[in-house]
């Protein structure tokens, strides 16, 4: 039986199948891999490309979108580039996040109803490998261009299906299917039509292949402590889910784009 909060006791399989690295108990287990509260790859190295260029302005209103445990917003707060507000759909994980990190603002709420769970205006949008998982991202975008200031920014570090081959690749296994991985060619127009102006889209699949290797590379030399602290049915699954991953990456299957644009005038 799955205990409160997310947590699944030792020995059993993981829960919520196969969404289970987006619960709260799939959220810990990555943070005991990759070192911090950071459920997407590459962590900080990932974390200073997506800020490249931002400037510190703690008057700055931050947004994380899909805020997960809250490493990354600690981690732009402590660098003081803005007062970040984290919005988390999965209750048990926003309250991991509070519990870990209680200087950042944690708001429990959908990232396709974002306008009605929060107070805008936000100066800056972020998102790491989670918009992937929002079945609706044509209304999500138009959700935080309703919250956006004069001239805001959104950046966006996210899976994304760089052939159109996602799909035929993953035969529609439960596994995969209710991934949305961006399309680059879809984003100009998906933005455009939400309010986001002077779109730039980076391909990023040399930094995903290097950094989805090294995760499993993490993953087999951390066997021991992930079976000790989640039991061996947790390693298993984790191993193959990031394995799963990585072949999709160096085939091309999937990948990964930086994401810029800007606020147009409304």
């Amino acid at each position: 039986m799955r205990e409160p909060g997310g947590w699944a006791p030792q020995g059993t399989p993981p829960p919520d199948a196969p969404t289970a690295m987006n619960n709260a108990t799939g959220k810990r287990l990555l943070a005991l891999i990759r070192g911090g509260d950071y459920a997407h790859p590459g962590e900080e190295a990932a974390n200073e490309l997506l800020f490249a260029g931002v400037r510190p302005g703690p008057r700055r209103r931050i947004l994380d979108a899909g805020c997960g445990g809250a490493g990354t917003a600690a981690w732009v707060q402590g660098r003081s580039l803005g007062a970040v507000t984290g919005i988390e759909v999965d209750a048990a994980t926003a309250r991991l996040a509070r519990e870990r990190h209680p200087d950042v603002t944690i708001v429990e709420g959908d990232l396709q109803h974002a306008a009605a769970a929060l107070d805008g205006p936000f100066d800056l949008f972020y998102s790491m490998t989670a918009i992937y998982a929002v079945p609706d991202q044509r209304a999500m975008f138009c959700e935080l261009g309703e919250l956006a200031g004069p001239g805001a920014e959104i950046r966006l570090l996210e899976y994304a299906d760089p052939e159109g081959r996602f799909a035929e690749a993953t035969g529609g296994s439960p596994t995969w299917g209710w991934w949305h991985p961006l399309v680059p060619r879809d984003l100009l127009d998906v933005l455009s039509v939400a309010g986001w102006t002077s779109v730039s889209v980076r391909d990023l699949h040399a930094e995903f292949v290097h950094w989805y290797r090294d995760l499993c590379d993490r993953i087999a030399a951390r066997r021991r402590v992930i079976e000790l602290e989640f039991g061996h049915d947790w390693y298993e699954f984790v191993a193959g889910e990031y394995e799963g991953i990585l072949g999709l990456v160096r085939s091309r299957a999937l990948g990964g784009v930086l994401v810029h644009a800007v606020a147009g005038e409304r």
